[in-house]
């Protein structure tokens, strides 16, 4: 009977000591445990696209803690203190301003073993919402002077995935003597539904000139280095009076695949397999009418990325 009670006194102490070591334990980790609460929050935001997470310290005006009953139950609630600043907005939003160039290069032959270079230049600067394009075309045919065009553009982003640009264009032809023209433009740039890249602008300027153009191209994955891209690129004119004009409508068609390998994201050697349609020049004052031209066209060529 002694030996049953000293063992049952025991084994309460050894239960006492091991609860107060627990709840010792548990108060020491409740101010990590709010500590961690407080570092990891997220905040439930609702916006016009529905409800999205964000990090707590890009919102610190939403949080806050309470003590439910003054008991050991805490409730996080997001609760609005303040507007947030224009500085939180470019934070959540890319305001950093960014720069992007390209230069590509490319020599095609039609089925009549004539050559033609193209190069294209295209660099912009600016945030997500601002940009400035510059762009620049420069078309070559074989024993012949280039003709080329420059674009300055100003775009707005206004919706996910889609700019609006306004600006003006320059283009000569050095074939022709006086065919230097200044045009406006405005169009659109964005990606569509499937990941279709899309561009669409529409021109007006000197002589009644009215023309729209329009690119459509898709990249498809291969490998992680060997991309093909299905592509279509149009020109319309719906009036010119100029004295070196194209014949109105459907002026250029062009479509083809190009599949390319990127060495690494800034060198992308390409080749490209086309069909190209073009109605021809008018007869005017300064020219004489020409019969449209089709046919495939075959090249090769290389886009660097700065």
């Amino acid at each position: 009977m002694h030996i049953t009670n000293n063992l049952f006194s025991k084994t309460t102490l050894m239960i006492a000591l091991f609860g107060l070591s627990n709840l010792t334990f548990a108060q020491n980790e409740t101010p990590v445990q709010d500590s961690n609460i407080t570092k990891n929050m997220k905040i439930l935001l609702q916006e016009s696209g529905g409800l999205r997470y964000s990090p707590q310290e890009l919102y610190p005006e939403y949080y806050s803690m309470e003590n439910a009953n003054g008991g050991d139950n805490i409730i996080l609630t997001a609760r609005k203190r303040s507007a947030p600043s224009h500085d939180d907005h470019l934070k959540e939003h890319g305001g950093q301003i960014y720069q992007a160039t390209k230069l590509e290069n490319e020599w095609m032959v039609d089925e009549d073993g004539k050559g033609n270079l193209g190069t294209k230049f295209d660099t912009l600067i600016g945030t997500d919402e601002n940009r400035l394009f510059i762009e620049a075309n420069l078309d070559k045919a074989e024993s012949n002077d280039p003709k080329y065009d420059v674009s300055a553009l100003y775009s707005r982003n206004v919706a996910p995935f889609w700019d609006i640009q306004a600006g003006v264009r320059y283009s000569e032809d050095k074939n022709s003597s006086n065919s230097d023209r200044v045009d406006g433009v405005i169009g659109v740039l964005g990606l569509a539904p499937y990941f279709f890249e899309t561009q669409a602008y529409l021109y007006g300027g000197e002589n009644n000139f009215w023309g729209a153009s329009f690119e459509l191209e898709r990249d498809l994955l291969l490998t992680q280095k060997l991309i093909t891209q299905p592509y279509i690129e149009a020109d319309v004119i719906f009036s010119d009076d100029s004295n070196y004009a194209a014949k109105s409508g459907l002026s250029e068609l062009k479509t083809g695949i190009k599949t390319r390998y990127e060495i690494t994201k800034r060198i992308k050697p390409f080749i490209d397999v086309a069909y190209q349609y073009e109605k021809g020049q008018k007869a005017t004052s300064m020219q004489e009418a020409t019969e449209s031209e089709k046919g495939w066209k075959y090249g090769a060529g290389i886009e660097l990325v700065f």
